[in-house]
């Protein structure tokens, strides 16, 4: 026995020792970097815009003025925000940077819509990489229709459209629909009023009388005594009726009467079954 522990000890403080080895190998942890993480873009935001239209810019620095859509209607908030995509910092004339909006006149030249005529130098700044400006916005109310650019004192320039509100399209209402075996003509003069003598009025009105069909008219004096006076109105006459909607057309006709007095105008079709009159007063 004693020769048997002599030979086993040396395995045991063996094995000892590495399970120490193992069991401190398990509590060590790998050492963490201390580089900083880039920074996230900001997300664009977002004003509302149900659509998204991309128009061709100036040039390459345009990408770094972020908009949801390059065309807006007049009235609508144009929201940009600048970020420095690159991998160099953009050198902005002021503090914090600025910009102004021009647009483009009929000659091609650009012209300045908003801001300042020229660029204006302050205190010098630098967008860095990943660096976004606040969030611009102004208001297009009123702006006529065409091309603008943004230009910012970063540098960088973006272009934009303006559009005229769309025109709605009225939507025509249906006729009723109409029995044509059980409608009764009808013939309707418009109030005449009260006319001066020799001098040229217009009579007019509606019916439900076919387009190109003939209406008699004629005017007469109220009182049968007045009717053989030789400057009183004589005779018939004829006009056409004129298309209109829905089954109601136009009709109109002119008159002049030298005489002055109460007098009726009657108006009839073709068959006489369709009549209508009216009265009114000519004077001097």
């Amino acid at each position: 026995m004693p020769y048997q522990s002599r030979t086993l000890l040396p395995f045991c403080l063996l094995t000892l020792c590495l399970l120490a080895l193992i069991i401190a190998g398990g509590c060590t942890t790998p050492a963490s970097s201390s580089s900083p993480a880039a920074s996230p873009l900001p997300a664009e935001s977002q004003n509302g815009s149900s659509y998204q239209i991309a128009i061709a810019q100036p040039d390459a620095l345009s990408g770094f003025i972020h908009m949801d859509t390059d065309v807006y209607n007049t009235g609508e908030v144009v929201e940009f925000v600048i970020t420095n995509t690159g991998s160099q910092p953009l050198e902005c004339s002021n503090t914090p940077p600025d910009f102004r909006v021009t647009f483009q006149a009929g000659s091609g030249r650009w012209a300045t819509q908003m801001g300042p005529e020229h660029k204006v130098v302050g205190n010098s700044s630098r967008l860095q990489t990943n660096e976004s400006t606040r969030v611009y916005r102004f208001v297009t109310e009123g702006w006529a229709p065409g091309r603008y650019r943004i230009v910012s004192d970063c540098g960088a320039e973006r272009d934009f459209l303006v559009r005229a509100l769309p025109v709605p399209v009225a939507t025509p209402t249906p006729c009723p629909l109409i029995n044509e075996s059980t409608t009764v003509s009808w013939i309707h003069i418009n109030p005449v009023g009260n006319q001066v003598a020799a001098r040229p009025f217009t009579i007019a009105g509606t019916t439900n009388i076919g387009e190109g069909d003939e209406l008699r008219y004629s005017i007469f004096p109220v009182n049968e005594a007045d009717a053989r006076r030789p400057d009183g109105p004589h005779g018939t006459f004829v006009t056409i009726v004129q298309g209109g909607t829905c089954g109601t057309n136009t009709w109109s006709a002119t008159g002049e009467i030298q005489a002055v007095g109460d007098f009726f105008v009657a108006v009839t079709d073709s068959s006489r079954n369709t009549t209508a009159v009216q009265r009114f007063t000519v004077t001097l």
